[in-house]
């Protein structure tokens, strides 16, 4: 098993360390409701959750049909019960899937403020590397390529890029056939 440099393992906890204080600031900030929906939709995604379900509505059955009959077939309360239960789960999951996407938003901005920044510092560098190469002495073919990539690179030109390539590809693109 390789070892991470200790250097790069001292930054890399650090910068771990300040997203989970960011994050769990934040969370403490979310107001109680958005935090109660949140847990509520986690447990509703378990294995226990369905099996209190299955119990529930089992028992519900039995009960009906070999001791008491308060709900006969076709279980008319039962029924109205599953539909609520049903609705207010599908609003709840939504909205703990915005949340989510919220989230999920949050931390792409941050992605593409580190990658542009990182771009920056490439370009710095590569600037760095070219005038070191000619101090050195060496030759234009040798740093062609560093030349090339010497020089800022606008986001909003590549995003364009981006589009104007979307735009060109069909929108259904053709599967192959199993012939």
């Amino acid at each position: 098993m390789s070892k991470v440099n200790d250097r790069i393992a001292q930054v890399t906890k650090q910068n771990i360390e300040n997203l989970l204080c960011t994050e769990d600031k934040r969370r403490r900030e979310t107001p109680w409701a958005y935090r109660a929906i949140s847990k509520f939709t986690k447990l509703c995604g378990t294995w226990q959750f369905l099996v209190v379900n299955l119990a529930f509505f089992g028992g519900w059955i039995v009960l009906n049909k070999w001791f008491t009959d308060f709900d006969p077939f076709p279980y008319t309360f039962l029924l109205f019960g599953v539909s609520l239960e049903a609705i207010f789960l599908s609003i709840l999951i939504l909205i703990s899937q915005n949340m989510d996407a919220a989230d999920s938003e949050r931390r792409h901005h941050l992605d593409l403020q580190m990658n542009l920044l990182t771009e920056r510092e490439m370009t710095a560098l590569m600037r760095l590397v070219v005038k070191v190469a000619e101090k050195s002495g060496i030759g234009e073919e040798e740093t062609a390529e560093v030349r090339s990539f010497a020089h800022e690179t606008d986001p909003a030109a590549v995003l364009l890029q981006i589009v104007k390539a979307e735009g060109r590809r069909p929108s259904n693109p053709p599967t192959q056939s199993s012939a």
